[in-house]
């Protein structure tokens, strides 16, 4: 337990070493904060205890993109210690915009990738393709036959993910005003390709046996993990640190994400109306919406 002089020079505590490294994060105490210990008499400067001396180390950076006005990443332990509200309206009206911006671009990245996914989902679907087969035809239904459909969805989905790290990553940087390009839509196949490959494995296992728990654990888990994929590309976390962090965000407020994946997917779908050209332009469009939601609750903010 710890005891702090604040900036007013009172005192405030005991509190625990937890409550401390969220003040830090939220820039109520800094280096110099004067710091006692619970049982002894000493006052510190808080950059000098060992448990938290690589806390308050990045301050003097931080302190100056907030003089610069920069964009800077908001700490985990902040985003899980505060509430959030989303304007789904918003993301959506930015979106549209950043899409009209970079309308050849996006475009063209976005078919690539889609291309890519869909000759992944040709190749591995003849792998299940007989075992389908058996079951329309013969009626029946066997051990093998479920194993090779559900061997196919375990070696897709880590795919799926590790391209669809690549393409946010790529949105991010244009919603962040930086440069991107097509190294960007393919950085999933960079150093995070070992924790999306998990990620897409765990996420798809666990998800699978939830939709066949009557559907809506599967339905919860999928909503609650939207975020995973960027937090791993974006924050370099672990893959099972990205999904526990991205259902604590999401669990704060499920049903107002449940409907932001709905709208995100209606918007995704909505070109198959335009002769199925229009598909090109609305799935870069309900992506970059999530991404939007993504940024303003999590992502990077001016300091």
């Amino acid at each position: 337990m710890y005891t702090i002089i604040g900036g007013d020079q009172k005192e405030y505590g005991p509190v625990t070493e937890e409550q401390l490294r969220l003040w830090i994060a939220e820039g109520r105490v800094n280096a110099q904060t004067t710091v006692r210990t619970e049982g002894t008499t000493e006052w510190r400067p808080l950059a000098d205890l060992p448990e938290f001396t690589e806390s308050v180390r990045p301050m003097s950076a931080g302190a100056s993109a907030a003089a610069a006005g920069e964009k800077v990443v908001v700490p985990p332990e902040v985003v899980l210690g505060r509430d959030y509200s989303l304007d789904i309206g918003s993301c959506i009206t930015r979106s549209w915009e950043l899409v009209k911006q970079n309308l050849g671009p996006m475009v063209g990245i976005n078919t690539m990738v889609m291309v890519v996914m869909l000759v992944v989902n040709q190749v591995v679907g003849l792998l299940s393709q007989s075992a389908i087969t058996a079951i329309i035809t013969e009626r029946r239904v066997s051990a093998g036959q479920i194993a090779m459909i559900f061997l196919a969805s375990l070696i897709t989905t880590p795919v799926y993910v590790v391209l669809t790290a690549g393409l946010l990553k790529y949105y991010l940087k244009l919603i962040r005003g930086e440069r991107a390009g097509i190294a960007d839509a393919f950085a999933g196949f960079g150093s995070a390709i070992g924790q999306l490959v998990l990620l897409g494995l765990a996420s798809g296992f666990l998800s699978l046996i939830g939709y066949c728990l009557c559907i809506l654990p599967g339905v919860y888990l999928t909503v609650s993990w939207m975020f995973a994929v960027p937090f791993v590309i974006d924050r370099k976390m672990g893959f099972w640190e990205a999904m526990e962090f991205s259902r604590k965000v999401v669990t704060k407020h499920w049903f107002l994400m449940f409907a932001l994946q709905l709208v995100c997917g209606l918007l995704a779908v909505c070109g198959l109306v335009a002769c199925c050209i229009g598909i090109l332009v609305s799935m870069p469009f309900g992506t970059v919406t999530l991404m939007y939601a993504y940024e303003d609750i999590c992502g990077r903010q001016t300091a």
